[in-house]
């Protein structure tokens, strides 16, 4: 995929049909009816818009679904047209429309807005056509809603391809500025995964929301952003599917460093978060992890709510006959700890060094430093010779992280930590460079060092 960004200036387009056909011609009563439809956002009938004949003081504004009627015309052309904030936050506009009413009927019109691949197409005309889509954001104040201009705001993405034995994660990029309507366009990003979208206003936090495009080839981002440092609260649930609760829940406004457990309820607060917008996450052990967003305002308490997926099935134990090997010995642990190339940690270990956050347990190995990251810590490898080729890192030179095998690259929209806790961790290898950690863990990009981690969910169903 090519990757290229730019803020193009505003455009004006729209898309209007007649239904059922170019002229409907009238009879009984002179009456014009019809609907508005949103074909660029919600793929709706667009309540409240205005509608107008050019020329005349004749309006109508569209009810819940979409319709509106415009009664005692008489016979001839007309233009019509109409309006919606819609349209407005996206600097697009409907043209008028040629609409023939016939002497004593009805004349039945629908009006659409632009689709999102005729809005894509327009508004990034060198993107390609085929998965590739556009993002028009709107940076906002957070405590006014006045537009902010010259905001900058970037877009981030990884596209993960499989491999022979890895999954490799290809990162991608967008940037633009807002202009004076506070509107960015971010052209070029991807339609089938997860966007990341970042900005910072003067002094203040820098804010995130997440867009997923879904296959569309155009959707909308809101930054509502706190121009100068300042807090509020998150209070909410956690529950699961079936709306029962999830004790102890770990949750976690992501890209600061307030976190908390969930009560016994599943209810948790978040004091003094960072205004702005805000992604929430909750993990709990034997669950697929949660997301919300919200928009944080100063000295406010917002109310959320983050749903979790079904606990992990188990399923039902199988007989198998055959000869027990320990699973660290069937993974090689036991072999490569006899070879001294590297610094090795076992259950003993891992509890004597009473960490509570995974993390903690690197400060027992020699030629580690942990860096504060919030509320949690990054992991670097002092004796690490590699490359920083992540500039979102800065200075931060990351190792390559094997859960079990397998190769866990950490994504940019999280924290950059493991999701482990140092009770699920039978054994962990740490090798400061490339050259000595076994050869199937040696990547490209593992100049850093590399970190095994072997956990009990790895380990076979032992029960006969």
């Amino acid at each position: 995929m090519v990757r290229r960004a730019a803020v193009r200036p505003t455009l004006l387009i729209a898309w209007a049909g007649l239904l059922p056909a170019g002229r409907a011609v009238a009879q009984g009563t002179t009456l014009l009816r019809g609907v508005v439809y949103d074909s660029l956002v919600t793929a709706a009938p667009l309540a409240g818009a205005e509608v107008w004949v050019e020329g005349t003081n004749r309006t109508a504004r569209t009810d819940g679904a979409g319709r509106f009627e415009l009664a005692a015309l008489a016979p001839g052309r007309y233009r019509l047209t109409f309006d919606h904030p819609v349209l407005d936050s996206t600097g697009l506009a409907a043209p008028p429309m040629v609409v023939d009413v016939a002497a004593g009927g009805i004349t039945a019109v629908t009006l659409t807005t632009p689709g999102p691949a005729t809005a894509h197409r327009t508004l990034c005309p060198h993107d390609p056509w085929q998965k590739t889509g556009a993002i028009l954001g709107l940076v906002r104040d957070v405590v006014d809603a006045k537009p902010l201009a010259n905001v900058a705001v970037t877009a981030h993405w990884n596209i993960y391809i499989l491999g022979a034995g890895s999954v490799r994660a290809e990162p991608g990029t967008a940037a633009g500025r807002s202009d004076r309507s506070g509107r960015v366009l971010l052209c070029n990003v991807p339609t089938d995964v997860a966007i990341l979208i970042q900005g910072r206003a003067g002094d203040g936090p820098p804010g995130m929301v997440l867009v997923d495009l879904a296959g569309r080839a155009f959707g909308r981002a809101a930054l509502d952003l706190a121009t100068a440092a300042s807090v509020g609260t998150v209070t909410g649930f956690v529950r699961k599917q079936n709306g029962a609760g999830i004790p102890e829940a770990e949750v976690v406004a992501i890209g600061t460093d307030r976190r908390t457990r969930a009560d016994g309820g599943g209810g948790f607060t978040l004091q003094d978060v960072l205004a702005g917008p805000r992604i929430v996450e909750a993990h709990a052990i034997g669950y697929p992890s949660g997301r919300t967003q919200t928009t944080v305002r100063p000295g406010v308490t917002q109310r959320v709510e983050i749903v979790m997926g079904d606990s992990i099935a188990v399923l039902d134990p199988v007989t198998v006959e055959g000869r027990y090997e320990p699973y660290l010995t069937r993974v090689g642990f036991d072999r490569r700890r006899t070879a001294a190339q590297g610094h090795f940690l076992d259950t003993t270990d891992i509890r004597r060094s009473g960490a509570v956050q995974f993390e903690e347990v690197f400060r027992m190995v020699p030629g580690v430093r942990l860096l504060p990251n919030g509320s949690s810590y990054l992991v670097e490898l002092q004796r690490g010779q590699g490359q920083i080729l992540n500039p979102a890192l800065a200075n931060y030179c990351p190792p390559s992280y094997f859960i079990d095998g397998v190769y866990y690259p950490l994504p940019p929209m999280q924290t950059p930590s493991l999701p482990l806790v140092p009770d699920e961790v039978l054994a962990i290898e740490v090798y400061s460079n490339l050259f000595s950690a076994p050869p199937q863990y040696q990547r490209l990009d593992s100049g850093c060092g590399v970190i095994l981690l072997w956990t009990k969910r790895g380990v076979p169903n032992r029960n006969r």
